[in-house]
């Protein structure tokens, strides 16, 4: 981060409990609509609990914990 600016990245690159808000999903509409039903959706603020490479990532997501699966996380910007 360079003077106070938010860098656009991948969920799958976001940093342990580092907290995050959903800018872009570059997903099939199917996709969008479960995780909005999930509470993951544009402006949505978001939390990695856990991860590993190739694999799901445990999300935090208002008061919900969600498995992402990791060729959908590659597709979830946050800023």
């Amino acid at each position: 981060m360079m003077n106070g600016t938010k860098r656009i990245r991948t969920l799958t690159e976001l940093g342990p409990n580092s907290p995050a808000t959903v800018a872009r999903m570059k997903l099939d509409q199917k996709d969008i609509d479960r995780l909005a039903d999930l509470g993951m959706r544009l402006g949505a603020e978001v939390r990695v609990l856990q991860s590993a490479p190739e694999a799901p990532l445990l999300v935090a997501v208002l008061d919900a914990r969600i498995a992402v699966n990791y060729d959908i996380a590659k597709r979830i910007y946050v800023y």
